[in-house]
Formats: C-alpha cells, sequence, structure tokens
C-alpha cells in the first residue's frame, strides 16, 4: 500500500498542477499582506494601515516567511498549497488505519478523497484551505488516539488558519466529555490541551483586537448576516448539503444510513470513542447555518475527508457483523468507491476545470490590464474603490478600498441593507472615501457614467463564479472632483 500510497499522490500532483494558474482573488489578499508583512509594513492590505482583511493569519505569516527570505509571494504560496494537499492524502489514509483498522479501506478512502473535485479545485489555488484540511486530520487523529494536549495544540494552529477552527475545538471538549463518561477515561490532558489551544490562539486575538479593534476577521463580517432567519438557516443548510452531496453523495447516504445501523446491531458503545468525525461533519454546516455563512466549496473542503473514511468505516461493520466475507465485502468497496470517483470526476471535468480555465482568461484579460493601467497612469497617491480588491492591489500598488468590507468594512457599513448595485449608483461610499478612480463590477458596462464619473477602460470577464457563467463588465473610471 506504501507504493500505491506514492502513486496516488503523484497522480494529485499532475493532476492540480495543470491548473496550476488558477488562482483566486482572495489569493492576491494573502499576497498583498504577506508582501506587507515581509517588507515591514506592517499586518495591512495598504502599507502602514493595519486592517484584518484576512481569514488566516497564520497563512500570511507563512507566506510572509518565505518572502522575507526572497522567494516570490506567489510561488511560496501555490508551493505551500501543494505541499500541505499532499500530505493531507498520506494522513487521510494514515488515520484511516486507526480507525477502520485495515489497510484496504484505508488506501481507498485516499484514492477517493485524491479525487475529489472541490479538494483538487482548491489545492494549488494559493489558498489556506489545504492547510485548513491537513491541521483539521491531524487534529482529529490526537484526539482520536486519546492526545488532547497535541490535539488542542493542533486545534490552536487551525483556528489561526480558519477561524471554525474553535468548533472543532468544542467538538472535541464535547467528544472526550462524552468518553470519559463512558470509558472512564482522565480529562487530565484535556484541560493540558486546552492551555495550549488558548496558548496559541489568545496572543493573536489580544493582538488583532489593540491593532484592529476586532478579534474577529473583516472576512467573517463581509460574508455572513447580521441577523438570524430560519429561512436562510435552512438555505444555508441546503447550500452545504447540496456542495457537498455534488461529489460525495454516494459517502454521505453511507454515512446517514451507516451509523443506525451499526448503533442498533452493534450498540451504541461501539461508536463511542469514534463520535469526534460525526460530530465535525453535523457540527461545521449547524455552525454556517446559525451564523448565515454564505457557503462556498472551500469552506466545506475540510469535511470531505472525514464524510469519505467514516463512510468507509460504516461499510466495514457490515463485514463485522458477518453479512459478507472479506473478499466480497472488497468488492462491493471498488464498486463504491467507483461511483464516488466517477460522481466526483464528472463534476470536476463538465463543472469545475471549464470554470478553472476562464475564470484564468478573465484575471489575465480582464482584471490585470486595469491593474497594470493603474499603475502606469496614475500617481502613487492615487485612491481607488473596488469590489474585488486582489489581484487589482497586488499589482497596481495604490491605495485600495473595497466595496466588501475586507481592507475598509466603513465602506461595506455605509452600504447599509443596500445591495453593492444600489450602493454604487447612489455613491454611499462617499460618505468614507471619495476615491479618485473606482473600479465597478456589473452585467452593464460603463454603468455608472456621469459628467463626474467618466469611463476610461472596459473589460469583460467570463465565469466569475461557477454559479454565475454569464458576462460582468469590469469598468475603471476616473472620478473628477
Amino acid at each position: 500500500m506504501r507504493y500505491g500510497l506514492a502513486i496516488v499522490v503523484a497522480f494529485f500532483y499532475i493532476t492540480i498542477v495543470l491548473h496550476y494558474t488558477y488562482t483566486p482573488d482572495d489569493t492576491y489578499i494573502y499576497l498583498q499582506y504577506a508582501r506587507n508583512i515581509a517588507g515591514g509594513d506592517g499586518f495591512s492590505f495598504n502599507p502602514n494601515s493595519p486592517s484584518y482583511g484576512v481569514t488566516g493569519p497564520l497563512w500570511a505569516l507563512l507566506i510572509a516567511a518565505g518572502v522575507k527570505s526572497g522567494l516570490d509571494p506567489f510561488i511560496v504560496a501555490k508551493t505551500f498549497d501543494i505541499l500541505f494537499a499532499s500530505l493531507s492524502i498520506v494522513v487521510v489514509y494514515v488515520l484511516s488505519v486507526s480507525l477502520i483498522r485495515d489497510r484496504v479501506y484505508a488506501f481507498i478512502a485516499a484514492l477517493v478523497f485524491s479525487l475529489d473535485a472541490w479538494f483538487l479545485r482548491w489545492s494549488a489555488s494559493g489558498m489556506e484551505t489545504s492547510l485548513a484540511v491537513l491541521l483539521v486530520l491531524l487534529t482529529v487523529r490526537y484526539a482520536y488516539e486519546g492526545d488532547y494536549l497535541i490535539a488542542g495544540f493542533v486545534a490552536g494552529l487551525l483556528t489561526l488558519v480558519r477561524p471554525e477552527g474553535v468548533l472543532l475545538f468544542l467538538v472535541i471538549q464535547l467528544e472526550n466529555s462524552i468518553t470519559s463518561y463512558f470509558l472512564r477515561k482522565g480529562q487530565r490532558l484535556l484541560w493540558i490541551g486546552t492551555a495550549l489551544y488558548l496558548i496559541v490562539v489568545v496572543p493573536w486575538l489580544l493582538y488583532s483586537l489593540m491593532r484592529f479593534g476586532s478579534m474577529v476577521p473583516n472576512t467573517q463580517l463581509a460574508k455572513s448576516a447580521t441577523s438570524f432567519s430560519l429561512i436562510d438557516f435552512f438555505g444555508t443548510l441546503v447550500a452545504s448539503a447540496t456542495i457537498l452531496g455534488s461529489t460525495q453523495l454516494v459517502a454521505i447516504v453511507l454515512l446517514l444510513f451507516g451509523v443506525p445501523f451499526v448503533v442498533r446491531n452493534m450498540g451504541i458503545g461501539h461508536i463511542i470513542g469514534k463520535m469526534l468525525p460525526l460530530l465535525w461533519i453535523l457540527g461545521l454546516p449547524l455552525g454556517y447555518a446559525v451564523l448565515n455563512v454564505q457557503v462556498v466549496s472551500r469552506y466545506l473542503v475540510p469535511l470531505i475527508p472525514l464524510i469519505i473514511i467514516y463512510a468507509f468505516w460504516c461499510f466495514k461493520q457490515l463485514e463485522l457483523v458477518k453479512l459478507w466475507k472479506q473478499e466480497r465485502a472488497y468488492v462491493f468497496l471498488s464498486i463504491v468507491a467507483l461511483a464516488c470517483i466517477l460522481q466526483s470526476q464528472l463534476v470536476y471535468r463538465i463543472k469545475v476545470v471549464p470554470h478553472m480555465k476562464s475564470f484564468s482568461i478573465g484575471m489575465e484579460e480582464g482584471i490585470k490590464p486595469i491593474a497594470l493601467w493603474l499603475r502606469t497612469n496614475t500617481p502613487d497617491t492615487a485612491t481607488v474603490l473596488t469590489p474585488d480588491v486582489g489581484l487589482l492591489g497586488y499589482l497596481a500598488h495604490r491605495r485600495f478600498f473595497d466595496t466588501a468590507g475586507l481592507v475598509s468594512p466603513d465602506v461595506r457599513r455605509a452600504f447599509g441593507a443596500l445591495s453593492y448595485e444600489e450602493g454604487m449608483k447612489r455613491r454611499l461610499y462617499r460618505s468614507v472615501i471619495k476615491p479618485d478612480y473606482i473600479v465597478d463590477r456589473s452585467s452593464v458596462p460603463a454603468r455608472l457614467t456621469a459628467d463626474s464619473v467618466r469611463p476610461i477602460m472596459t473589460s469583460e470577464f467570463i465565469g466569475l463564479g461557477i454559479a454565475q457563467p454569464d458576462s460582468v463588465y469590469y469598468t475603471l473610471y476616473r472620478i473628477i472632483q
């Protein structure tokens, strides 16, 4: 299996290298922060203007460490991403061996995960997703082995990559309390692990509170609703289920039917001690629903390996209760794995790959020319307002404000409950900033044209998102004060 796993990782590496150029706009936000950190301009998007505009400060600091060594931030982010993604596949195998106690099942779980469409999409993107996946898997493994000390430490690192790490830490606490009650385990290591978690997380929280005035990243505020409603709650749950089911429907069905089967036929005690993955799988979508987060696929990738592992664990129990012999179980397992792979690869080939290609073209031909024009034709002191700040800010080297509220949350607050389109029409941003230039995104080119808002250039962007295949237009305007 060792050589088979090496082949799986190698094939995964070849696959993601083929879409190496796919780089989301959020990646460039990380690169800009890393460049400023390494250059001594503080934790900021605009030099010397502190802002909490990234989700994972640890990811920005890792890239900054590479930049400080003289490396290109783009190459550093991509290299780390690929490394952590490859290690995640290995850890899926290791964790599966621990949970399932069968190396064939473990190998197939790693294979299925390595071919998941969403995992492939975000690997090599330069985002923090692969590191988050790796840290989730390590946290679960250490907690499962009863090493709550290391599990707490790793959960702390995860929280500095994705804020959802705090939920996994709470799940560890709950799972340990349950297993302690049933299995009479001591809780001393749990409390030490809690202390280590706080040692990792608290210094950053204090720094962010003093530096930014908030312990919550602007990305979290920008992508969550300020009020709760049942309609939004169930809408978020449906969105999460749709994303996960689009690539792992077979595994989810196995999980839904397998857990009750195990409890009914083998007793509740058989599942005690293996509850952490299940609690995490249930808890994360519920957390997103309560906060009404605008869920995208990369938020859910850390769930996918555990769905696969736990589904195959349920499948293994069918063999253990003598429903079939091992040889026949391997045949059925291969059929299930093939169904998982076929579903995911259809989504990858039909939806994901075409989107990544069109998106990369849009960034290169739609946004990059605007950024280069701003860098070449505007003074260093020019201010620019835009909805998408990443690539523009990274290339233009000007002072940027964004309507999404990642870098400049005051602009988003100025829009209130109004949409981006309506807020731009009413020029509500003027209560916060009077920009020299605006880059507008709309289905209609040059829609803001007026005597004081003069268009300079317009670029078409096809395929901004998988769910948004139609063209949008980015128009650069000069503001006549």
